[in-house]
This record gives structure tokens, C-alpha cells and sequence, in this order.
């Protein structure tokens, strides 16, 4: 009887401490980017396949996947302004191989409800701030404006709130379009979309008249004259669009943040593999072939530190929640 004990005391102490090393081992290659990647990387987009930001998803992740050795594969996932993608990243292992790719609206949307699911600055790792890009304001050719004046008048004259189409609940389009709905005193509805492809089909199709798009995406449409821009986010012009007016130049204000593309992981990620990230991202898009595909595509890459990215996050929380409480936006 004892010595039977004896054996089953044994066997359990063999499998804990079998156990031990194995939790060692896990935790060890977990931190040690050395070892990353180990399987497929998930790249998770916020909006749906097709538009300018899920192509510039897919040509970063090309691009990493020939860094890495490790297929990396972008996973759309649509809703909420962004939140349903950025929660699933935030619950993720933080391993590295679940990644965020979002907008703007990460550090936004949350702002807008009083009870979300995340804090970007709190759950979130930021990796690199990866592009800027300027957002467009286009109408329709038979909505007759072409001007912002010449919008607001017609809006102010239209008899309902003049519907206007976003990217998405929380994005920046969404939250300058109602800064400049309290500026110029006018009504508007907001219609959101889950991406750029579904928005630009209802534009061309005369669905929805007005909408902010990108100036690539805006561009190819006006040379055809299917749009009509009227002013573009950002302190200066679009290279793109260089006769487009900003929104300060056609006599607005308020609408001069420039909206950025970043890649975040689940905040328990390790700093040594946030750095390495890091690293093989900026590295990623020095690639003069992705450097040339996204110039064409409107796209202004940049690359930072996490350091420098996280600061970025944090003075935009600050920024878009003052502007949010001022202009009393709610979603809830």
C-alpha cells in the first residue's frame, strides 16, 4: 500500500514539474522574438475587402510574409467603426501572431460610447504609425454644389438633413463631416459603410451624393467625371488632387487633422517582440516596390518607433475626445 503511494507521489511530481518546464518553455519562446514568427500571422483589417486601406493591408502583408518566411493573411473584419476587429485583437494572444491594422477610428470610436469594449491607449501595443492619408470630400455630378459654400446652402435649403457616406461609425470623416454640419449650421445624416468599396458603389451609383473617400479613390472617379471633389482633410493639398482646396481654404474650419494608418498588437505583448515588429514593419516599407505601388496609391508611408506611435495614439485620444465632448457626438 505505502509503496504503491509511494509510486503515485512520484508520477505526480513528475508531472508537475513536467509541467513547469513546459509553461517555462512556452514563456520563454513567447518572449523571446527570436522565435516569431511561428505559424501564420493574422493581419486583422476593420472594414471590408476592396478599398484603398485593404489594399495597402494586403501589399504590407506581402511584404512582411517575404521578411518573415511565415504566410501572413488578412482577416476583414467589418462592424462597429472598427471595434468588433479591435476588440478580437485586444482578447488575441499577445504572441505577435494576431496583429491590428486600423485607422484613426481606433483611438475614435471608443471615444463616442460611453461604455466600449476597449481602451486603444490601455489595451493596445502600439507597433508603427505606417502612412497618412488625405480623406476627400466628393459629391455626386448631379447634386448641384461645387463648393463647400455652395454644400452648405444646398443643404441648408433642402428641407431634411442632407445624407452623407463614411468608411465607418467613429471614422475622422464621420467626426469632421459633423464638425462641419455644427459650422455651417446645417443638418446632415450620417450613412456608414463598412469600408471604402461599398461606400465608392453607392456614390457612383447616386445612392448616397455625398461622401469622403480617399484622393486616390476620389481621383480616378473625377478624372471621369463620375465625382466631383470639393476640399480635402489635412493642413495642405493633396498632391493628388492639387486644385482641390482643403476644407481651412474653402473657409472651414476644424477639419485639418490628418487621419494615419497604424499596426498595433494585444497590449501583453512582450516589448523585445513589439520592438522586433516594429523593426520588420518599417523595414517592410522601405521597400521601394511597396513605397512606388502605395505613392501611386495616395498613400503616404512613414514608419515609426513604438515609443513614438504610442505617443501619437495618446495626444489623439486627448485631441478627439476634446473635440467629440465639444461638438456633443454620441453614439449611444
Amino acid at each position: 500500500m505505502q509503496q504503491a503511494r509511494r509510486r503515485v507521489l512520484r508520477q505526480l511530481a513528475k508531472g508537475a514539474a513536467a509541467a513547469t518546464l513546459t509553461g517555462l518553455t512556452t514563456g520563454t519562446a513567447l518572449a523571446q522574438p527570436s522565435a516569431f514568427p511561428r505559424r501564420v500571422v493574422r493581419l486583422v483589417w476593420p472594414y471590408s475587402a476592396g478599398g484603398t486601406g485593404d489594399q495597402f493591408a494586403r501589399a504590407l502583408a506581402e511584404a512582411l510574409a517575404g521578411i518573415w518566411g511565415k504566410a501572413v493573411v488578412v482577416d476583414n473584419r467589418p462592424g462597429a467603426g472598427g471595434m468588433i476587429a479591435a476588440d478580437m485583437v485586444v482578447k488575441a494572444e499577445p504572441d505577435g501572431h494576431t496583429l491590428l491594422m486600423a485607422l484613426t477610428s481606433v483611438v475614435q470610436t471608443p471615444l463616442l460610447y460611453g461604455k466600449a469594449p476597449y481602451n486603444p491607449v490601455r489595451d493596445l501595443a502600439a507597433i508603427s504609425e505606417l502612412a497618412t492619408i488625405h480623406q476627400t470630400l466628393v459629391v455626386h455630378p448631379d447634386l448641384p454644389a461645387t463648393s463647400m459654400k455652395g454644400l452648405a446652402e444646398y443643404a441648408r435649403k433642402l428641407g431634411k438633413p442632407l445624407p452623407y457616406g463614411t468608411v465607418g461609425l467613429g471614422s475622422s470623416s464621420h467626426l469632421q463631416m459633423e464638425v462641419f454640419g455644427r459650422n455651417a449650421k446645417v443638418a446632415l445624416t450620417h450613412v456608414p459603410y463598412k469600408g471604402e468599396a461599398p461606400l465608392m458603389t453607392d456614390l457612383l451609383g447616386g445612392q448616397v451624393q455625398v461622401g469622403l473617400v480617399a484622393a486616390v479613390t476620389a481621383r480616378q472617379h473625377v478624372r471621369t467625371g463620375k465625382l466631383r471633389p470639393l476640399a480635402v482633410g489635412g493642413m495642405n493639398r493633396s498632391s493628388l488632387l492639387p486644385d482641390v482646396p482643403t476644407f481651412q481654404e474653402a473657409g472651414f474650419s476644424g477639419m485639418a487633422r490628418t487621419g494615419w494608418f497604424g499596426i498595433f498588437a494585444p497590449a501583453a505583448t512582450p516589448p523585445a517582440l513589439v520592438q522586433k515588429i516594429s523593426a520588420d514593419v518599417n523595414k517592410a516599407l522601405e521597400s521601394p516596390a511597396l513605397r512606388a505601388r502605395m505613392l501611386e496609391a495616395g498613400i503616404l508611408l512613414k514608419g515609426s518607433t513604438p515609443a513614438a506611435f504610442s505617443e501619437v495614439v495618446r495626444r489623439d485620444q486627448v485631441y478627439w475626445g476634446e473635440l467629440i465632448r465639444s461638438a456633443d457626438v454620441r453614439l449611444d
